[in-house]
């Protein structure tokens, strides 16, 4: 388990680290077209939400006390609350839903921020696309006597070589 929660980690860190470095260069790119972004970046904000820490401790004390009573049934007692009450694991399972709705935040506001680059790049796309547009908008020129014009694909072989 500690295998999987370190990978999982290291996998939304890798995440973050892409997230914001392609936020900063849809920053960079908007500021090089010339249009500033309205806002900035999303911010990680430190609050933890009740719903999740609650979801989280039910959820691991309930799979906690349903192992110890089928282990405490096969040997042949009743099922009860003593797993709870007699063992410290309440204080555990707070603390480790604490830890639960802390990588939900972070989840949360990495979502935020892909969000953010997403709309970035299809703003700077949008810039760009209507860039282009207008400037193959443009005019020839009213005297059409370019080398390339008169003489076509023969202005672009080459000479015959030299011989000596």
């Amino acid at each position: 388990m500690k295998i999987v929660c370190a990978f999982a980690l290291a996998a939304l860190l890798a995440r973050a680290t892409r997230a914001h470095a392609a936020a900063t260069a849809g920053e960079r790119l908007l500021t090089a077209v010339g249009h500033g972004h309205l806002r900035g970046t999303p911010r990680l904000r430190p609050q933890l939400s009740f719903r999740v820490w609650l979801g989280a401790f039910v959820a691991t004390s309930l799979v906690y006390l349903v192992h110890m009573d089928i282990e405490s049934s096969a040997v042949g007692r009743w099922p009860s609350l003593d797993p709870w009450l007699h063992t410290y694991s309440l204080p555990v399972f707070a603390l480790l839903a604490v830890g639960v709705a802390c990588a939900w935040r972070f989840a949360s506001w990495l979502h935020e921020v892909e969000d953010y680059v997403e709309r970035t790049f299809q703003r700077v796309r949008r810039i760009l696309t209507h860039a282009l547009v207008t400037s193959k908008n443009y005019h020839r020129p009213a005297d059409d006597s370019a080398p390339r014009r008169r003489f076509g694909l023969s202005f672009e072989s080459r000479p015959p070589p030299l011989t000596a």
